[in-house]
């Protein structure tokens, strides 16, 4: 028996819709504390998942077969050889320097996410005690 999922109310309402339901239900205001916390909680989820998929982007690559192609490099004499050689070694140094730019621009989004939830206690500490 197979179950047909069903959508979220909420995932089918604009931001507009949510906007004006949560102002038009006075029960609950939600504390600056709590929308920062569900904007890290989102944030921090997307960068795990970004990591994990760079983690994985070199997985294709051997780089025994890019370490041995440089030794031949240092070994050989022949010029055009060297030339060969350099073609064939260019694409596993321009995936690792692609890699590890990507990996230094998630290392700067996740201080980023870092910082959002230092500022969740920051704003807790100015809030009411309720």
């Amino acid at each position: 028996m197979s179950k047909i999922a069903r959508k979220d109310v909420l995932d089918e309402m604009t931001k507009d819709d949510l906007v004006a339901w949560i102002r038009n239900h006075h029960f609950y205001k939600p504390k600056r504390s709590d929308v920062l916390y569900i904007r890290w909680q989102r944030q921090s989820a997307e960068v795990l998942e970004e990591m994990q998929k760079e983690n994985r982007a070199l997985d294709g690559l051997d780089f025994k077969e890019r370490d041995r192609l440089a030794a031949n490099f240092n070994e050989s004499k022949d010029t055009a050889e060297k030339l060969r050689l350099l073609d064939l070694i260019q694409p596993y140094d321009k995936a690792m320097s692609d890699h590890i730019k990507r990996s230094q621009a998630l290392d700067r989004k996740s201080k980023r996410v870092d910082a959002l939830y230092e500022q969740i206690d920051v704003e807790r500490q100015k809030e009411p005690r309720t």
